[in-house]
C-alpha cells in the first residue's frame, strides 16, 4: 500500500507492507517506481492517485502486462464518481456492448 500516514495506519494494522507519502504527487511517482522496477505484484492506492495514474495504468494493460494488480481503495474523504464510470467502461469493452444500470 502506498499512501498517506493514516491509510498507511489502517492496512498496517491488518499486516500489510506500506509506504508513507506526503502527498498524492509523491505517492503516483513512488508506485510508477516499484512497477517499473518489478517490485510490486499488489499495489493498493486511493481513487485519487489512481485518477492521477490513469494514463499510466492504461498503457500498462496495453502492453499485456498482467504485474501488479491495483487494489483502489477510496480515502478519508469519500468514492468519487469518476471511478464507477471507469468500472463502467471496463464492464463494456469486456462483455462487448454497453450496459445500463436500471434504477
Amino acid at each position: 500500500m502506498v499512501g498517506d500516514k493514516y491509510l498507511a495506519i489502517c492496512f498496517r494494522l491488518a499486516g500489510v507492507r506500506t509506504v508513507t507519502t506526503d502527498g498524492d504527487d509523491e505517492t503516483a511517482r513512488i508506485l510508477m517506481g516499484l512497477v517499473e522496477n518489478q517490485k510490486a505484484e499488489i499495489a493498493i492506492i486511493t481513487e485519487r492517485v489512481a485518477m492521477k495514474l490513469k494514463a499510466f495504468r492504461e498503457n500498462l494493460l496495453k502492453t499485456g502486462k498482467a504485474l501488479p494488480i491495483f487494489i483502489i481503495v477510496p480515502d478519508f474523504q469519500g468514492p468519487l464518481n469518476e471511478r464507477i464510470h471507469e468500472l463502467r467502461q471496463l464492464v463494456n469493452r469486456a462483455v462487448g456492448m454497453k450496459l445500463e444500470l436500471g434504477d
